[in-house]
């Protein structure tokens, strides 16, 4: 029986683990989208397809079908803003802990 405990709060660390790398992994991924969305006028689906991209085909890639992003334009500086369901180790930890949102930014290059 302590057993089970263990391995149940071995799990529960490792989600918590993978929630903060993902989180990491989700802020590259939003500053890379504001840099490209920043270059070329480019609507949100397409910002959402790029930072869908850079997440990989692991498990932090499971989550790209539930990935939005949105992208907002303020002067010279545009922001994208992604939102995605915390990836879990094992199906009995899914929703339990929260979903990551995370916003990045860029100056807008170009000539005027």
């Amino acid at each position: 029986m302590v057993l089970v405990l263990l391995v149940m709060l071995f799990l529960a660390l490792v989600s918590v683990a993978l929630w903060g790398y993902s989180r990491t992994v989700l802020t590259s991924a939003a500053a890379d989208a504001a840099r490209w969305a920043a270059n070329a006028d480019v609507p949100d689906e397409a910002a959402t397809r790029r930072a869908g991209e850079l997440l990989g085909d692991g498990v932090i890639g499971s989550t790209r079908p539930g990935l939005v992003c949105s992208t907002a334009a303020a002067g010279l500086v545009v922001a994208v803003t992604c939102t995605m369901p915390a990836p879990g180790v094992v199906t009995l930890l899914d929703g339990v802990l929260p979903d990551i949102t995370v916003t990045g930014h860029a100056a807008r290059e170009g000539l005027s």
